[in-house]
């Protein structure tokens, strides 16, 4: 994205001949996904990078993520698990928010449980046994096992708030870059006590859940919260970086998804995002962007110019 003097003037990009083009705009709206958002400004140099040791700054701010625990659960009769649907399946909000953690010190704020009914694949869903069942996750004995637990197994799942922190935080990375020469986007966050706490917290209710459904109770995924890793599919509930706020000292957008210091700069997504809920962000992305667009056509092309 170009910008001059306070005003977005266009964009530049390579074509598939390797050239490269710029694009001249009156109105620039960024809307490539939370993180590639925050990668677009900070090489556009667009708003101030983010210093989480003087904490001043708002490009790269707020990266929060998702609290992800699953317990498996097993039954004494089969499933039918490959029938399923994409939002087939029950939610529980009793321990969203603060409502219901009197039980769990240390836990601020929690998040959504539910049971889902997606549609198993053969291979992919083959191989799920209760811990403890066989001595190897190979052979003969396991094969056994396997075929036996096939299609009576299940998930309590739950994804919690991620509070923003100081330490986390987006930039670019000082050695790796793409084949253009740009930097790459560089993600540094890791998970606190909080964090830990409400793992227990989650595991702890998705146990007691599998035993109410007289289930057999596996292992829970808690180890995923000794320290963040990329390793092991969470969520890609990724918010955070170009937050929306109140002031242009502590946010890049104001509430209308406009960038504070350029006015015909838009920027839609879940990088507007100050904190990250437990429930899934698309919904939240969507009614933002209509407001973003209502305001776009009957305020600011009417009148250019900011709108706070």
């Amino acid at each position: 994205m170009v910008h001059r003097d306070g005003k977005a003037e266009g964009l530049t990009y390579i074509d598939a001949s390797g050239t490269e083009t710029f694009q001249p705009a009156s109105i620039v709206i960024v809307a490539s996904w939370s993180l590639n958002n925050v990668r677009l400004l900070l090489l556009s140099k667009a708003g101030q990078p983010y210093d989480p040791a003087t904490g001043m700054g708002t490009i790269g701010k707020n990266l929060t993520h998702q609290v992800s625990q699953a317990t498996r659960v097993f039954f004494d009769k089969p499933l039918n698990a490959f029938m399923g649907a994409g939002g087939l399946g029950i939610g529980i909000s009793d321990f969203d928010g603060q409502e219901g953690l009197d039980k769990f010190p240390g836990v601020f704020r929690g998040g959504n449980i539910r049971l889902m009914s997606t549609g198993e694949g053969p291979i992919a869903s083959f191989g799920i046994i209760p811990p403890g069942e066989v001595k190897s996750d190979w052979g003969s004995e396991w094969k056994k096992a396997a075929l036996n637990w096939h299609d009576r197994a299940a998930a309590v799942n739950s994804e919690a708030e991620h509070l923003a922190y100081r330490q986390n935080y987006l930039d670019l990375d000082p050695t790796y870059t793409d084949k253009y020469g740009d930097p790459l986007l560089r993600l540094t966050l890791d998970w606190t006590d909080h964090e830990r706490a409400q793992g227990k917290m989650l595991t702890t209710v998705q146990a007691a859940i599998g035993r109410a459904m007289n289930a057999r109770v596996g292992n829970a995924n808690s180890n995923l919260l000794e320290r963040y890793t990329v390793t092991q599919y969470q969520s890609t509930h990724v918010n955070g970086g170009v937050i929306m706020g109140s002031s242009p000292d502590t946010s890049a957008l104001n509430s209308w998804m406009q960038h504070w210091q350029i006015p015909n700069l838009w920027v839609m997504g879940g990088s507007a995002f100050p904190q990250n809920g437990s429930g899934n962000p698309t919904l939240t992305i969507l009614a933002t962007t209509l407001r973003a667009a209502d305001a776009l056509v009957d305020r600011y092309l009417k009148n250019p110019g900011r709108l706070v």
